[in-house]
């Protein structure tokens, strides 16, 4: 369950690059221009995502994930219903903490659910989703934007 999840949040972080010509044209931006997208959400993830993770140290991991995922939510609902490139920026910054936690989050508790001579496999599993997402989340994104 936790690969499917995370090949879902995933996708929703690297489907950008795959419609990156797309988000410019329906906000009225250049492809470069657009493309701090990436940008912004990368630093977002790189320096976000920790500050959140030990801001919640109490918080076990069940509770972790399930913040994660609220945050992709709340992202997704911001994305999809904010008009801006401004506006577009900020819901990239919440899916970032969003994905980036749930990142962090996924591959604790796979090693803490699985045995200790699986705990290898179960973390890889994980890791699955993510590479999955890549090789088939982010076409298939593609396909859905220019539908």
């Amino acid at each position: 369950m936790l690969a499917l999840i995370t090949f879902m949040v995933s996708t929703s972080e690297y489907v950008i690059a795959g419609i990156l010509d797309k988000a410019a044209t329906s906000n009225h931006v250049s492809v470069a221009m657009a493309g701090q997208l990436i940008t912004v959400f990368a630093i977002a993830d790189a320096i976000g995502s920790p500050l959140v993770v030990m801001a919640t140290t109490k918080l076990n991991q069940r509770k972790l994930l399930m913040l994660s995922l609220c945050l992709m939510v709340l992202g997704s609902v911001l994305t999809f219903s904010l008009t801006g490139f401004g506006l577009l920026i900020v819901s990239g910054i919440i899916l970032a903490l969003g994905s980036g936690v749930f990142a962090i989050a996924a591959k604790t508790t796979a090693v803490k659910l699985a045995p200790p001579e699986k705990q290898a496999g179960a973390m890889g599993t994980v890791i699955l989703g993510f590479s999955a997402a890549i090789i088939l989340g982010v076409p298939i994104g593609r396909v859905i934007a220019t539908v």
